[in-house]
């Protein structure tokens, strides 16, 4: 039965893939793994010079990044990925631990052949980068987190009790709660959701809203999409391991001012990792949006000094 849902899920597209293809900017392409047991769609322009792998946050797809992909293009391979459950990518039932998660994207690099990537991750794939950098240094040549706290760690503890982090017990809830609450009810959620979190930015748009709401009113990925807040547990376990060894590339630490004027991004990962530098934007939780050209800046400059 597992392989027939896998199929299925291979061979449908749905009105999310092609609201979501409409919006890939010229120069790059979607494409799809093929050779891996969970398979990751996709975009990429295959630029010149280092690879640069995007990985969005909840509630978003590799379209979250559509405004940094040309910034960057110019002087890098950059891909922006549909993390697993997301998409066009495959929606297996588990897996959305972000140690799992990492090795989906170690696949994906596999498949095309890059050996060494400067890893970026926005709120969930902030997360997974971390797991990443964690589990194949050796294939990190930076790591970039953006406005996350991880899971492990006396930040994620001091954050996940804060009123304003309702949704990560809300979404973790078993039973299929959030899933039956928010049925039916996609375009009020998570439009509210970009809105709130945006800080009065300005940085989310009708379409991103629209690519968000068509994305997860599919039940697989809204699913997938509580499961990565249900194994924030097993994400602490796992990380607690990681930090016994402290990361030895660099690692930027990004955080949004409007929400934390304190660069806590960059101090929680301090003590993490050997080389941390850190930046606080003028912005809502949704930077690649709202500062597309400050951010690929930034990760311009960081890249290219180390």
């Amino acid at each position: 039965m597992k392989h027939l849902m896998h199929s299925a899920a291979v061979l449908a597209l749905s009105a999310s893939a092609v609201l979501a293809d409409a919006t890939i900017p010229q120069g790059f392409e979607s494409a799809r793994m093929t050779s891996a047991e969970v398979n990751l769609h996709y975009v990429r322009d295959g630029g010149p010079g280092e690879t640069v792998i995007l990985m969005h946050g909840w509630p978003q797809t590799w379209a979250s990044w559509v405004e940094v992909m040309p910034l960057l293009s110019a002087d890098y391979d950059v891909i922006a990925v549909d993390l697993r459950g997301v998409g066009q990518s495959d929606k297996p039932e588990d897996g959305y631990d972000k140690t799992t998660m990492a090795a989906d994207i170690m696949a994906l690099m596999k498949e095309l052949d890059i050996s060494s990537a400067n890893i970026v991750g926005h709120d969930i794939g902030g997360m997974t980068a971390f797991a990443f950098a964690s589990q194949f240094p050796e294939a990190t040549a930076t790591v970039t987190i953006i406005d996350v706290p991880i899971p492990g760690t006396p930040t994620f503890g001091a954050i996940s009790v804060d009123p304003r982090a309702w949704h990560f017990a809300f979404h973790a809830a078993q039973g299929n709660v959030p899933e039956v609450l928010t049925a039916g009810r996609e375009a009020f959620y998570y439009g509210a959701f970009l809105q709130k979190f945006d800080a009065g930015a300005g940085g989310i748009t009708e379409t991103e809203i629209a690519i968000t709401v068509d994305a997860y009113s599919d039940p697989q990925t809204a699913a997938a999409g509580f499961n990565w807040y249900r194994a924030f547990a097993q994400d602490a376990e796992d990380n607690k391991a990681f930090m016994e060894t402290r990361l030895e590339m660099p690692v930027l630490g990004l955080n949004a001012g409007r929400l934390s004027p304190v660069p806590y991004v960059r101090d929680m990962l301090a003590p993490l990792a050997t080389v941390v530098e850190g930046q606080t934007f003028d912005s809502g939780h949704w930077i690649a949006e709202t500062r597309p050209e400050e951010l690929s800046a930034t990760l311009d400059d960081f890249f290219k000094r180390h």
